[in-house]
């Protein structure tokens, strides 16, 4: 912990937040459990904690999309694509916090060609942490995605069920078409979600995520964790699902991670 990190709390459950660091939570610990991979484990900023994706969540296949009529490239940050946004490994401006509650906002950065900015809003009800992330432009129009990616440290369980998942393609990337679930270990993009997945983790710990997300990407490859990330689009959202903002309608999208045990 840092002298920039904010803490927020329950009875039960104490978060640390980082506006410094892509404005994320660093850790989440809930009734003396460690329920996020941290720092101390992972250092490459994509790899730990949960953090904001803006202005978009997932890979954009060589970081190329066309916005009216326009060919614009971004940062390749994972060879050959471009992946998570523009704002997980920036500092955020705080704009308030107390013992339950953190604002923060971003521009989108100079690599973005648009003029726009994020904020997010952090808060403890209870057991229950809400997110709260928000995407507006001055520009006439642009393109936007959000969503959020938590690393939750194993052991633990995932329960989730959806009924339509992204056909992949050789590089990895939802090629638009849907097809029936399919058996894991899982990198990948499901919409259609059939309850809220939920993670089970020992000492009868239960963490519930809801959200107004339509998509959610799953990858439980990894042997020391479990991503499960609601994302406003699929990857490479841009080219195959746009979702376009307006200054008069930005995007708004929530998560919600309830606690018990």
């Amino acid at each position: 912990m840092t002298a920039d990190d904010v803490v927020i709390a329950s009875d039960n459950v104490r978060c640390i937040v980082s506006p410094n660091v892509g404005g994320r939570l660093s850790s989440i610990v809930a009734y003396g459990r460690e329920l996020l991979v941290t720092k101390n484990a992972e250092t490459n900023p994509q790899k730990w904690g949960c953090y904001p994706m803006a202005p978009w969540a997932g890979r954009v296949r060589n970081g190329v999309f066309v916005h009216q009529s326009k060919r614009h490239q971004l940062e390749i940050n994972m060879h050959p694509h471009a992946i998570h946004g523009t704002v997980l490994d920036r500092p955020w401006n705080l704009l308030d916090s107390s013992s339950s509650s953190v604002a923060m906002k971003i521009d989108l950065g100079t690599n973005w060609g648009f003029a726009g900015e994020a904020t997010q809003t952090i808060s403890m009800i209870g057991d229950v942490i809400e997110f709260r992330l928000m995407i507006e432009t001055d520009d006439a129009t642009m393109p936007a995605q959000v969503g959020w990616h938590p690393w939750f440290a194993r052991p633990c369980t995932l329960m989730a069920e959806f009924s339509d998942m992204y056909l992949r393609d050789q590089d990895g990337i939802p090629t638009g078409k849907k097809i029936m679930p399919t058996a894991g270990p899982h990198d990948d993009c499901f919409s259609g979600s059939l309850s809220s997945p939920r993670l089970n983790f020992e000492d009868k710990i239960q963490l519930e995520i809801q959200t107004d997300c339509s998509h959610w990407v799953v990858y439980d490859e990894p042997q020391h964790a479990i991503c499960v990330e609601p994302q406003s689009g699929p990857p490479d959202g841009f080219n195959i699902e746009p979702l376009i903002i307006t200054p008069d309608n930005p995007l708004t999208r929530f998560m919600r991670l309830v606690i018990t045990n």
